[in-house]
């Protein structure tokens, strides 16, 4: 049911387009239609629904209305949108909450989609931006293909749709994947006010009052409605000569006017109660009985005030009505109905935290306010609720601002809500605090949120200082929990950092300690860090998997379900592993259900797909990669905070030669500190160079270079940056000083010569023309990679190898070569299966090379401008083509040749004697 008012307007006005348009999506169409319908408040958005669905005759409508609780009630927008229809058996595989988050979803996506091909189906999400995340990821599910010609409307308020919400990344996500026909309604024109009232009265009023009604609405249909009630059907030319309310509580207080004193004293303080109001709390607050109260509440339902939701339940027709209403009580109007509903809810065995904390802030009682707060943060952290555990921990702090629970609660809420910069807030200002006081119980345990914040926005120096500070502390703190806490974090801080010595030592210190005190979780916890630090010790790998495995198990029996999620993340990402991908695919969801038993946002959701999609990339299926990356983003939120899964997504698209998917996701991305610079200039760098634009990359190239000289690469990351820019033009000389630094992959540092350093230095090589030497490297990255590489860039070093050999005059075993890199490159396209088609072209084991005399004219004329040395973008601005136009030349150029690079095209023009254009 839509409870937004159908309109005294007998027909919509100033909609037309947008309506012709839904239309058009609801008609003939054998996949879904999405379309999402944003405006402010009062705007039309439901109307122009109901009206699309007055147009759609037979067609059955699944519609529900988010509210402001609905953020904390699982599956209560898609619930209420099928309430009718829903099956027993699926609405109890919903509502089961030991199953996977996962399943529930599927589950309801599945029954939906059963009724969508029955007949035309238009499902209708109201108020998104108050849906919860199960909802959230129901509808993006429902708009894949396979859900058949249904039709997907949602209704949204922009100025409300944040990061913080759940469907705040959903508008981003369907555009990636699918058309999306976005409607935003504006306020309505002076020519739209006259239509209006026209509908209304039956003639057109004089150009005066349209322009006065214009100006003091705003063109907000709502206001305008108001204001023509609050006339009681006079003349609205007569509006004109007399004073007319300002503001929507004027407006609203006009249909007051004639409610008796119980009806105006049950909807004021329906107002104030929230906006879904339960027909007990309002009886109790109101001391009206049964009887009476039902007969108050027919009346402001008839008049179109309130609607009853579900049975029970009530709220307003429009939100601004609700808020206009209370607003115009007196404060101590207020604070009375606020203390009525404190003590309603603190008689009910079932009441809810949260709602005896807002009530307990109306009614001035801030002490129990706060203690509300505090109580129902850490049971919603129990719980997994993180999302609510963090907005409850805030409402405390607004009238408490210092209070140490209240910050610790809200810190680390923040941090499993996948919202580190919310989280830095609340642990700095905690950290101040407990020095300010001096406890250094409290300065330890806001350190220790500090460090692993700051290692998750990449902020390695303030991390570091954070951890110094740490271990200073450990030297003042009595034996206890918070000593062994401290000794844990300091062994995490040493271990992210790739220093695994150091973060063993220190992971005993804390397991020592803890078996003394006979402390479960602080042990599990360290033996998370140091099975983590043992991976990065080739000698002792089998030690620390089998470590990780030992930590999962005690911690899952003692539900620490934060350190089961990430000694299994930790696990499953290890490089030998993934040679079982079954196995790790078991144990990537054995750690998603422990993320989502944590409220564990980042690795329940995020970690998991981007998990798996690391898993088909190590098995060269980049489908299976890019499948998984997508399947992410349709069924979780993806906040923008996770960068990480930004970059993968990013690096995967280029890998295909998706420029334009790659430049979107990238405009998302902020450029950070630490990691996340090197990653943020890695990715711009890389782009500009498979772009075609040198000139770009070589702009960007020395603050890449510097991130790599402060804080080490990934070694994935500098092959393929380092491959798109020699692709582009660049030479081994400018490419030189990125290679040079720190070296990581894996979580392994170069303690141990790494198949990726060996694989850089034969793409230098063989691009400064050392074709024995590249050989040698490739040679011993295809060797020595099988636990660090992965298939596609081991087939990319056994197609370097054979290049190299070609050059060398050793066809045979260039062949042999090619022959194994085309085996693990079967399940990849892009780029480096570019590479081999081209090297097997050469060597006669592809399709025939076209040669010299299928080049076009203009690629006659770009192979002579080669020969100059000019870039994508200098043949672009040369040519008056655009450098993805250059670029498509160029490898066009590359294919019919039979050649790997540019140098070769130039001695080819040369040998050619190619005139100049």
């Amino acid at each position: 049911m839509l409870v937004g008012r159908p309109g005294l307007s007998p027909v919509m006005v100033g909609r037309g387009r947008e309506l012709d348009r839904l239309v058009q999506l609801a008609t003939g169409a054998d996949a879904p239609a999405v379309a999402l319908i944003g405006g402010e408040a009062g705007i039309g958005k439901t109307r122009l629904v109901r009206e699309l669905l007055g147009r759609m005759g037979g067609a059955q409508v699944l519609a529900g209305q988010a509210d402001p609780g609905s953020l904390g009630r699982p599956f209560s927008l898609v619930l209420d949108a099928t309430d009718d229809v829903l099956g027993d058996d699926t609405r109890a595989a919903v509502l089961d909450d030991a199953r996977p988050m996962d399943e529930r979803v599927a589950a309801m996506e599945h029954a939906v989609a059963a009724l969508a091909r029955s007949r035309p189906t238009v499902v209708v999400f109201d108020d998104l931006h108050w849906a919860d995340a199960p909802s959230v990821a129901v509808f993006e599910r429902l708009a894949e293909p396979a859900s058949g010609p249904v039709l997907l409307l949602a209704t949204y308020r922009p100025d409300a749709l944040t990061r913080r919400q759940p469907a705040g990344q959903l508008v981003p996500r369907l555009e990636r994947r699918r058309a999306v026909t976005h409607l935003h309604l504006d306020r309505l024109r002076a020519a739209d006010v006259a239509a209006f009232l026209t509908a209304v009265h039956g003639h057109t009023p004089s150009y005066r009052v349209i322009e006065t009604l214009h100006a003091r609405t705003g063109g907000n249909p709502y206001f305008l409605e108001e204001l023509l009630a609050g006339a009681g059907g006079e003349d609205p030319e007569q509006l004109t000569e007399q004073p007319l309310p300002w503001s929507v509580g004027e407006l609203v207080r006009g249909q007051l006017d004639d409610l008796d004193h119980d009806q105006r004293r049950i909807v004021e303080a329906a107002a104030v109660l929230g906006a879904r109001v339960s027909f007990d709390l309002l009886a109790a607050v109101t001391a009206t009985s049964e009887d009476d109260l039902i007969d108050v509440l027919r009346t402001l339902v008839a008049r179109g005030l309130l609607v009853e939701t579900q049975d029970d339940l009530f709220s307003f027709r429009h939100a601004i009505a609700r808020e206009a209403i209370e607003a115009e009580l007196l404060g101590r109007e207020k604070r009375r109905l606020h203390e009525q509903a404190l003590a309603a809810l603190c008689k009910s065995e079932h009441a809810d935290a949260a709602a005896i904390a807002h009530h307990a802030h109306g009614a001035g009682r801030y002490d129990e306010m706060v203690e509300a707060a505090r109580e129902g943060a850490q049971a919603y952290l129990r719980s997994g609720s993180t999302y609510q555990a963090l907005q409850l921990a805030e409402l405390g702090l607004s009238e408490a601002e210092d209070d140490i629970p209240l910050l610790g609660a809200a810190a680390r809420a923040a941090w499993l809500a996948g919202l580190p910069e919310d989280a830095i807030v609340h642990a700095e200002h905690l950290l101040a605090v407990a020095r300010r006081e001096e406890l250094p119980g409290v300065e330890s345990a806001a350190l220790r949120r500090l460090v692993r914040l700051r290692w998750e926005v990449g902020d390695r120096d303030a991390m570091q200082r954070c951890t110094d500070e740490l271990v200073a502390l450990t030297e003042v703190l009595e034996p206890g929990e918070e000593l062994g806490n401290a000794l844990a974090c300091i062994a995490q801080s040493a271990m992210l950092q790739v220093r695994p010595h150091e973060a063993i030592e220190w992971a005993d210190r804390a397991i020592a300690l803890a078996d003394e005190l006979g402390d479960a979780p602080v042990r599990v916890w360290a033996q998370c860090e140091k099975g983590s630090a043992l991976l990065m010790l080739p000698d002792r790998m089998a030690e620390g998997m089998a470590l990780l495995e030992a930590a999962a198990d005690e911690a899952e029996a003692l539900g620490e379900y934060v350190v089961v999620a990430r000694a299994l993340n930790n696990r499953v990402r290890t490089g030998p592993f993934r040679r079982d991908p079954a196995e790790a695919r078991a144990l990537l969801a054995r750690m998603r259900h422990a993320a989502e038993c944590a409220g564990f946002d980042s690795l329940s959701g995020p970690g998991y797909w981007e998990g798996l999609a690391s898993l088909a990339e190590w098995d060269g299926d980049i489908d299976a990669a890019l499948g998984a990356i997508d399947e992410g983003h349709r069924r979780v939120n993806i906040r923008g905070g996770t960068a990480w899964y930004g970059t993968h997504e990013a690096g995967l698209a280029l890998e295909v030669g998706d420029i334009e998917r790659a430049e979107a996701v990238f405009g998302e991305l902020q450029l950070g500190v630490g990691n996340l610079a090197t990653s943020w200039y890695g990715l711009a760098v890389h782009i500009a160079a498979r772009r075609g634009d040198l000139d770009e990359a070589r702009r960007l190239l020395p603050d890449l270079v510097a991130s790599v000289d402060a804080g080490g690469a990934d070694g994935q990351l500098l092959h393929d940056v380092t491959s798109g820019l020699l692709a582009a033009g660049a030479s081994a000389e400018e490419v030189r000083p990125l290679v040079t630094g720190t070296l990581l992959a894996d979580d392994l540092s170069a303690t141990r010569e790494s198949p990726w350093r060996s694989m850089l230095a034969a793409q230098l090589r063989e691009a400064a023309g050392d074709h024995a030497g590249a050989l040698a490297a490739y040679d011993d990255a295809a060797a020595n990679g099988d636990d660090m590489l992965g298939d596609a860039p081991t087939g990319t070093a056994l197609v370097g190898a054979a290049r190299c050999l070609v050059a060398l005059g050793r066809a045979e075993e260039a062949r042999e070569r090619a022959a194994r890199a085309g085996e693990l490159l079967a399940r990849w396209r892009g780029w480096r299966v570019d590479d081999l088609h081209a090297i097997e072209r050469r060597l006669g084991m592809g399709r025939d090379v076209e040669g010299p005399d299928a080049l076009t004219p203009r690629e006659r004329e770009v192979v002579a401008l080669l020969a100059d040395g000019l870039s994508n973008a200098e043949l672009a601005a040369r040519l008056y083509i655009s450098p993805k136009t250059a670029a498509v030349h160029v490898s066009n150029i590359l294919a019919k040749l039979g050649m790997t690079s540019r140098a070769e095209i130039a001695a080819f023009a040369a040998r050619e004697q190619l005139p100049p254009p």
